[in-house]
């Protein structure tokens, strides 16, 4: 069941990048300055231009928004939600996984991947020549201690981020992704009594589940696809600045 999860992100992440349907993704903003007491100067891509935002927006931030234009041909931002840092540190990752190798890799069987990781990942930390190497591997680690698989998987020179826990039953894994174009996603595959998988995706943008509905329905790895737009999604394991009571 596993590795039905690194081909379900491959079809993700393919389908976000699909040009027909790239206008309706949420769009990265940087936040330049305010201008007045609604009114802030943003940067999109290459373009710089004014709009309003009823929320106070912190300055020098980065946030994902959808974005449109109003009748008279001023910006309009909605579901304003400020861009996961963790993106912009997983670019410097000294590990990094194509799809490819990581459906090779989870296709093993869990216990011989988990300790095969486990081993990987601790002749790296000790060896770590910089501290971002002694941070990365060390919290890989402790996500695993969690247990909790960490991933960072890297496509087209877009980075994203997987993690996946087993739940106390058998027949259910939970995962996390986040896409830079996305956002975060929260998934949960569940083999039911008739050996048929189902699949649970919880999305943070009304557009990003539109996308996916679409898109999913290619998919014949599962019997049932249920994807719901919601507020509270966050990592399974939240990487650390610091070390602290680390175990083998």
């Amino acid at each position: 069941m596993i590795e039905k999860i690194s081909s379900l992100l491959q079809n993700i992440s393919k389908s976000a990048n699909t040009k027909e349907i790239n206008n309706t993704l949420p769009i990265l903003l940087h936040i330049l300055k305010k201008e007045g007491k609604d009114t802030y100067l943003i940067k999109m891509g290459n373009l710089q231009t004014k709009t309003k935002s009823q929320k106070e927006l912190i300055i020098g931030a980065k946030y994902l928004a959808n974005v449109n234009k109003s009748s008279v041909g001023s910006i309009l931002l909605s579901n304003l939600t400020p861009y996961p840092k963790i993106l912009d540190d997983i670019k410097e990752a000294p590990l990094k996984l194509k799809h490819e190798e990581l459906k090779n890799f989870l296709s093993k069987d869990a216990k011989d991947f988990t300790q095969e990781w486990k081993n990987f990942l601790l002749d790296h930390f000790v060896q770590a020549s910089n501290k971002n190497d002694f941070l990365f591997f060390g919290n890989m680690l402790l996500s695993l201690q969690k247990e909790i698989l960490t991933l960072i998987v890297s496509e087209e020179n877009k980075d994203s981020l997987l993690q996946i826990k087993k739940n106390k039953t058998l027949s259910q894994l939970e995962f996390y992704a986040l896409y830079p174009h996305l956002g975060d996603i929260n998934g949960i595959v569940s083999l039911d009594a008739d050996k048929n998988l189902t699949l649970k995706l919880e999305v943070k943008f009304e557009s990003i589940k539109n996308l996916l509905e679409k898109n999913l329905s290619s998919l014949d790895l599962f019997s049932q696809v249920h994807i719901i737009k919601s507020e509270n999604i966050s990592p399974l394991f939240s990487f650390e600045d610091h070390l602290l009571n680390l175990k083998g």
